[in-house]
């Protein structure tokens, strides 16, 4: 069976500084775009547990394994008493420290997106006690380029402008995720011009028609912590007849559709910068003509803004629909699918009211946006994989 363990690092340490912490209820998330979150909870023996002043909110590192491979490194961010010895830690991705690091003042001209992210990390990483080791990679040479400029006044953190020159159309994608080897674990900031791979790297099927499985050792649940569509659902077998899916959700809204976004930027009155991006295709479709305005008052060049709108449109422009797709560890192999990267996905079933399977026999490819690992303190661990939103005309 899979094997999941979990060590105590030191925020200024890739290092594990303490050997296995007993941890139960392991829960990890992945997310593009953002930082994933994981959660355990460990019992303290009497006189036993050597591990515990090794870990602590603030000062504190976790870094987990499967079989002895790093899957997720993280910054221990709470924990609370649940009983006379046990204790609950939360921990977030490396990414979550800079929400607290300011951005030091300096001015991009024409520099490549990617390089502007990097160099923000670094100078902030070189005043002493901001710098949580994280590998920013080498400079790219291509890719979209931007304008940018921190003021000394500006109160703006490192997590904030990167996360804003990532919106815009034809920014990078990133993360900052787990890499190396457990003697030298690296914590990587990961980017692309999309991140994942092109072309389905796993087939996720649900089968509705099945015969009812032999019993199992009751019926496990799934409680994890996708963040986008939780399964939250009791699922009534360890496989199913023709599929590798235990279970399945979709969600489908419109709060955030839009057929036109205008865009607004620096200047006052009569002086100011407006763009506005327009669906043709959905209004030739005979949508509805929906407006949401976006204000980026810091922007003064007009390709800038309409790069930003442009993104927000492309995001909007439809019935955003996300599937959060339940399976067994290992089935489909999920470390062979980085984030972002494209699933084949077959749902066999009638309850969408179009074609069985949804999309035609061989389905419809989706983006992995958000992948969730529970790990069973008896038994295999099940993956919760939440795809990139998906804009349907409708």
């Amino acid at each position: 069976m899979t094997q999941y363990e979990v060590y105590a690092t030191r925020w200024d340490d890739r290092h594990i500084v303490e050997e296995l912490i007993p941890a139960r209820n392991l829960q990890f998330s992945m997310s593009l775009n953002g930082h994933g979150e994981a959660s355990f909870t460990a019992t303290v023996e009497s006189g036993r547990s050597f591990w515990r002043p090794s870990i602590a909110p603030i000062v504190s590192g976790v870094l987990i394994t499967r079989d002895d491979v790093p899957v997720w490194d993280g910054w221990v961010v709470d924990e609370d008493e649940q009983d006379e010895r046990s204790f609950t830690f939360r921990c977030a991705e490396w990414g979550a420290f800079f929400e607290r690091i300011p951005a030091q003042p300096q001015t991009y001209n024409g520099w490549y997106v990617q390089n502007i992210i990097r160099d923000l990390i670094t100078r902030a990483t070189a005043i002493p006690g901001q710098s949580p080791l994280v590998d920013v990679g080498p400079a790219v040479t291509k890719g979209a380029t931007t304008s940018y400029q921190v003021n000394a006044w500006d109160d703006i953190t490192v997590e904030r402008a990167f996360t804003e020159l990532a919106g815009g159309e034809g920014a990078p994608e990133w993360y900052i995720g787990a890499g190396g080897t457990l003697e030298n674990p690296i914590r990587q900031l990961v980017m692309g011009t999309p991140l994942g791979n092109r072309g389905p790297q796993a087939v996720l099927e649900w089968v509705e028609d099945t015969l009812p499985p032999d019993p199992v050792y009751g019926p496990p649940t799934v409680t994890l912590l996708g963040n986008l569509f939780p399964v939250g659902t009791a699922v009534p077998a360890l496989s199913r007849r023709g599929g590798n899916l235990l279970a399945k959700k979709r969600h489908r809204g419109s709060g955030n559709s839009a057929t036109q976004v205008i865009g607004i930027g620096s200047g006052d009155q009569a002086l100011q910068l407006r763009r506005t991006a327009v669906s043709d295709r959905l209004l030739k479709a005979g949508w509805p003509r929906l407006t949401t305005t976006q204000s980026y008052t810091d922007i003064e060049a007009s390709d800038e803004l309409q790069r930003r709108i442009n993104a927000d449109l492309a995001a909007t422009a439809g019935v955003t629909t996300g599937f959060s797709l339940v399976s067994m560890d290992g089935d489909p192999d999920w470390t062979q699918v980085p984030r972002g990267s494209d699933v084949q996905i077959i749902l066999d079933t009638d309850v969408y009211g179009g074609d069985r399977p949804v999309g035609g026999p061989d389905g419809f490819t989706s983006r992995l946006l958000n992948l969730t690992v529970s790990v069973a303190d008896d038994g295999p661990a099940q993956v919760q994989w939440d795809t990139a939103t998906v804009l349907e005309v409708v």
